[in-house]
């Protein structure tokens, strides 16, 4: 009998601390997202473009610009190893419209088939070089460079698997020469993954980015010394196909504000606000 209550007190204090015990939350399962598209294989985005900047220029007249582009941008993965992607990118047109004051231009670039830019991405879809876009560099008649554009206008994957609510970071740098001085852009990105859920071509990872955006640079003129700084930030989202290795939709949307100053030494002796916003997003049209 003894031996029986014995047996009973000690299951009860067994139930009792299991109870007491929080419950084993199951760990999140992880995903690893890695460019990767078979090769071979071809991919075919559509891009759209958007950016437009007001303020006044170091005289003090209103200066008011705009580049808006759309068209088509085809990558065809030409290999593949362990840590790269090599990457022929072409595009039938894209259509390039720059606004000056009341000054319009309207042009296409375009990069055949035959005579692709040859990219090398890692696997976290981050440019490693750039060859044979010369051609395409002297076609075009922006200030700012194509080369420029195609380092930083694909998403960063993250170097680790993930899971969901992970976060990961990239930096970007852009410069654009602007009267007479090169203006400095730099974007902080925050990406995380908020879900995964299956779609007709496998698991498709939503992710979520938050931009943070700095613009400065600066310019000697005479006795005086011309300032650009600004600061903003923005939002944006991937849609990444974790299954066939290749995003299907890319945005990113950002505003900053900023001040050009008209200095001499510690005086200030002009100040004129300024405003830029930019939107982009690359869609996946057909894989073939």
């Amino acid at each position: 009998m003894l031996r029986m209550r014995g047996i009973f007190i000690a299951g009860t204090l067994l139930v009792g601390l299991a109870r007491a015990l929080p419950a084993q939350t199951p760990a999140s399962p992880t995903h690893e997202l890695v460019f990767s598209p078979p090769a071979g294989a071809t991919l075919v985005y559509s891009l759209t473009s958007r950016m437009s900047s007001e303020g006044r220029s170091f005289l003090g007249t209103g200066l008011t610009l705009g580049t808006q582009a759309s068209g088509e941008i085809d990558l065809f993965i030409r290999q593949k190893s362990s840590e790269s992607v090599f990457v022929d990118l072409s595009s039938p047109g894209i259509a390039v419209t720059t606004q000056v004051l009341d000054q319009q231009n309207s042009f296409t670039l375009d990069a055949p088939p035959g005579d692709p830019v040859r990219m090398v991405l890692d696997r976290a879809c981050r440019v490693r070089s750039i060859a044979n876009a010369e051609k395409l560099e002297e076609r075009n008649p922006m200030n700012f460079s194509v080369l420029d554009l195609l380092r930083n206008f694909l998403p960063a994957l993250p170097d680790r698997p993930v899971s969901a609510g992970d976060t990961w970071q990239d930096h970007k740098r852009l410069q654009i020469p602007y009267q007479g001085m090169r203006l400095l852009i730099e974007i902080e990105t925050t990406f995380q993954l908020r879900d995964v859920s299956p779609s007709p071509g496998g698991e498709l990872a939503l992710v979520a980015a938050v931009y943070s955006v700095r613009l400065s640079g600066s310019r000697e003129l005479e006795n005086v010394t011309g300032t650009f700084e600004g600061q903003g930030s923005g939002t944006g989202s991937l849609s990444f196909l974790i299954d066939k290795g290749y995003f299907s939709d890319y945005r990113l949307d950002f505003s900053l504000d900023g001040a050009m100053v008209v200095g001499r030494g510690e005086t200030k002796l002009a100040e004129w606000p300024f405003t830029m916003t930019q939107s982009a997003a690359l869609t996946l049209l057909e894989w073939r």
